[in-house]
């Protein structure tokens, strides 16, 4: 199975086209204080290659789970935004409060219920509580795709996968162990989306890219370790 790798950064830098041509993926997000409209949505889907990745990030509408009339506007501007962008992706950032209660998986449910789910993958990352290991086993039963931190943690098994590299704590960069780990978590997927959060995004970006080159051309790497933690594989028969 090909790969086919979206990287990008922690939102656009610069201009779009200027972006387009160093990376393949921008997370949009219609929250906030200067929201794109969907006449800037079309702009946009217009100056990126056919190949260009936007993901649709969902409002915190959506991301609180709870029925509202902001849930019902940030649906109607996500599915719209997905539209608009031809998103293949959109992504759900749940807050420290949504946790493993059954309250919770039920609210959740009944969301993705409602999203377009034909040509358009789901990713979850979950806040607070929610263990890796327990959150994969809800992912797969909701059909979603769980966002994890390659670096550190073992991604789920499936089709696709999606990876956030936090600049957090004494981590601002991430060295060629760090993305060997990634690499090899994620050559095996068929659509890979990688969002680097640090400032030399664009040439770890490089050297990721690099790296699985040379592991889909069987040529080692240098200093190549595997994982300490196997693939994340949740049973058919696993229970929550």
């Amino acid at each position: 199975m090909s790969l086919r790798l979206h990287i990008g950064a922690d939102g656009l830098r610069g201009d779009l086209a200027a972006y387009a041509k160093r990376f393949g993926l921008l997370e949009v997000s219609r929250a906030g204080k200067a929201p794109p409209s969907v006449a800037t949505l079309k702009r946009w889907r217009k100056a990126v290659p056919p190949a260009f990745e936007f993901v649709a990030v969902a409002g915190p509408g959506i991301s609180k789970l709870k029925d509202s009339p902001e849930l019902e506007k940030d649906l109607k501007e996500t599915i719209e935004t997905i539209n608009v962008l031809e998103s293949r992706c959109m992504l759900i950032r749940t807050p420290a409060d949504v946790t493993p209660s059954p309250l919770w998986r039920e609210r959740m449910a009944r969301l993705l219920e409602r999203l377009p789910r034909d040509a358009t993958h789901v990713a979850w990352e979950p806040r607070g509580l929610w263990e890796v290991e327990e959150a994969a086993v809800a992912a797969k039963k909701w059909g979603v795709v769980l966002v994890v931190d390659a670096s550190r943690d073992p991604v789920p098994v499936g089709q696709t996968a999606y990876v956030r590299l936090p600049a957090r704590g004494e981590t601002r960069s991430y060295g060629t162990p760090a993305l060997e780990r990634v690499a090899l978590r994620i050559s095996e997927r068929r659509d890979a989306y990688v969002v680097f959060e640090t400032d030399g995004a664009l040439a770890e970006a490089k050297r990721l890219r690099r790296i699985l080159t040379e592991l889909r051309t069987q040529t080692k790497p240098s200093r190549v370790v595997r994982p300490r933690s196997a693939p994340l594989r949740v049973r058919d028969d696993e229970q929550e």
